[in-house]
């Protein structure tokens, strides 16, 4: 592997880095949003009364339906950025192996 190769192979490797970052944050974000999600779900299908809250049962009705598929979209999405996530570390590691060893 000449220098020039070598160089193409930094870039790419710390291009990929960047990316596998960005993924790893959306992976987090989604599962929060999930969580969150869920809460609301819990909140809209329990049906508990807060004391400092009054809600009226149709707005409640629709919160638990939105919320619910926001959750199975979000926790979908979490399960998917979350696996791109570790097979693209996985992908660094390799180009980074591949620099060191030649």
């Amino acid at each position: 592997m000449n220098k020039k190769e070598r160089e193409i192979l930094r870039n790419e490797i710390q291009m990929k880095n960047v990316m596998t970052k960005k993924i790893g944050g959306w992976s987090r974000k989604s599962f929060g949003l999930c969580i969150i999600m869920a809460m609301l779900t819990y909140w809209g299908f329990s049906g508990m009364e807060d004391s400092f809250l009054s809600v009226p049962d149709i707005v409640r009705d629709i919160v638990k339906w939105i919320a619910l598929i926001l959750a199975i979209v979000s926790g979908i999405f979490a399960i998917l950025s979350f696996m791109s996530f570790r097979n693209s570390k996985k992908h660094v590691l390799g180009l980074i192996d591949k620099l060191n060893s030649k």
